[in-house]
C-alpha cells in the first residue's frame, strides 16, 4: 500500500514537472517571437531589480552603457574558461561579435514578458526539486531512479546559468541552441523517471527497436538545424525587412531542416507499419500519434513560410517538435531487442 502511495505521488509531481517544462519551452518560444528575449539585460534582476521597472524614469539616462558594461564583464570571464578549455573560436565570438554589443532600449511590455518566462522557470526549479525527494522512494527497486532525480535537480541549475549566458552574450545562436538541447535531456530524463517507476511492459521488437533509436537521434539534428533558423528569423525580427521577404534570406541551414524532416516522417511512418504487427494496443495507437504530429509539424513549417511567419505558427511548430522527441523516446524506452 506504502508502495502504490508512493508511486501516485511520484508520478503526480513527475507529470507536473514535465508538462510544467513543455510550458516553459512554449513560453521560451513566445518570448523570442516578440523579440523579448533582452527584455531584461541582467540576470537574475531585471534592470538592476527583482520587479521589472514599468518605466523608463526610474532608470539613469545611461542605463544602456551600465548593462552593457556588467554583460561584457561577464562575457570576458566566459571567453577566458572558453579559450583554456580550447574552444578559441568560439571565445572570439562571445567577445568580438557584433551582435553581442547591441544594447536594447528599456520595453516595459518586453520586459514583463522575460520576466514571467523567468517565474515559470523558478518554479520548474521547486516542481523539479519535488521530484528528486520524491523518486528517494525507490532507491530500493533501482538506484538509478533517485540518481536520475538528482541529475535532472542539477541540470535544471545548470540550464538556469545558460539562460544567463543566453541573456549576457544577446541571444548568441550557439547558447540558443545549447539551452534548447539541455531543455530536451531534461524532457528525457523524466520521461526515463516516469517508465522507470510504473514498472511499464516493454516489448521485444528487434526491427521497432532499431528504427526508434534511429529515428530518435536523427531528430536531434532537426533540432539543431531548427534552433539555427530560428536564429535568423530572430535577427529579421530586429531588421527592418518585411515579412514577405523573409524566406529569401533563410539560408541553407532551413533548405536542408525542410528536406531532412522527410527522413523523420519515413521513420516514423516504417514504427507504424511494424507496430500494426505486433497486435499491441498501445503501440499501434502511440505510434499512429507520432505520425500524426510530424505531419502537423511539416505543415506548421510549411505555413510558416507561406504565409510571411505569423508570430503563432512559430511556437506551435517547435512545441510539436517537442513533442515528437518525447514521445519517440518514450517508444524506444519501451521496446528492445528480441532474444
Amino acid at each position: 500500500m506504502r508502495k502504490l502511495i508512493n508511486q501516485k505521488n511520484f508520478l503526480r509531481i513527475n507529470a507536473i514537472t514535465l508538462g510544467s517544462v513543455f510550458v516553459l519551452i512554449l513560453v521560451g518560444s513566445i518570448v523570442r517571437v516578440m523579440g523579448a528575449g533582452m527584455g531584461c539585460p541582467d540576470w537574475p534582476k531585471c534592470f538592476g531589480s527583482y520587479i521589472p521597472p514599468t518605466n523608463a524614469e526610474t532608470l539613469p539616462e545611461n542605463y544602456q552603457d551600465v548593462f552593457r558594461e556588467q554583460r561584457l564583464a561577464k562575457n570576458e570571464r566566459l571567453s577566458g574558461l572558453f579559450s583554456k578549455l580550447g574552444y578559441e573560436e568560439l571565445s572570439e565570438r562571445i567577445t568580438k561579435d557584433p551582435s553581442v554589443l547591441v544594447e536594447h532600449e528599456f520595453n516595459a511590455t518586453k520586459a514583463w514578458i522575460e520576466y514571467i518566462n523567468r517565474l515559470v522557470g523558478v518554479l520548474i526549479g521547486l516542481l523539479v526539486f519535488l521530484n528528486m525527494i520524491f523518486s528517494f522512494s525507490f532507491r530500493k527497486n533501482s538506484i538509478w531512479i533517485p540518481i536520475m532525480g538528482v541529475a535532472i535537480f542539477i541540470l535544471t541549475g545548470f540550464q538556469g546559468w545558460v539562460g544567463s549566458l543566453v541573456v549576457s552574450t544577446n541571444l548568441l545562436h550557439g547558447f540558443i541552441t545549447f539551452h534548447m538541447l539541455l531543455a530536451l535531456l531534461i524532457v528525457a530524463l523524466l520521461i526515463w523517471m516516469n517508465v522507470k517507476v510504473r514498472e511499464l511492459k516493454i516489448l521485444k521488437h528487434k526491427p521497432l527497436f532499431i528504427i526508434g533509436l534511429l529515428t530518435t537521434m536523427l531528430f536531434i539534428p532537426q533540432i539543431i538545424l531548427g534552433t539555427e533558423v530560428r536564429g535568423v528569423i530572430d535577427d529579421l525580427l530586429v531588421s527592418t525587412t518585411g515579412k514577405s521577404e523573409w524566406a529569401s534570406y533563410l539560408s541553407s541551414t532551413f533548405y536542408i531542416h525542410r528536406s531532412y524532416s522527410w527522413l523523420i516522417l519515413i521513420g516514423v511512418v516504417s514504427m507504424f507499419y511494424f507496430a500494426r504487427k505486433t497486435g499491441e494496443g498501445w503501440l499501434i495507437q502511440r505510434s499512429m500519434q507520432l505520425v500524426v504530429l510530424v505531419f502537423m509539424a511539416m505543415i506548421a513549417g510549411i505555413a510558416m513560410v507561406r504565409f510571411d511567419f505569423p508570430f503563432w505558427i512559430q511556437p506551435l511548430h517547435l512545441i510539436l517538435a517537442v513533442g515528437i522527441f518525447s514521445l519517440l523516446f518514450y517508444l524506444t524506452l519501451r521496446l528492445k531487442f528480441e532474444k
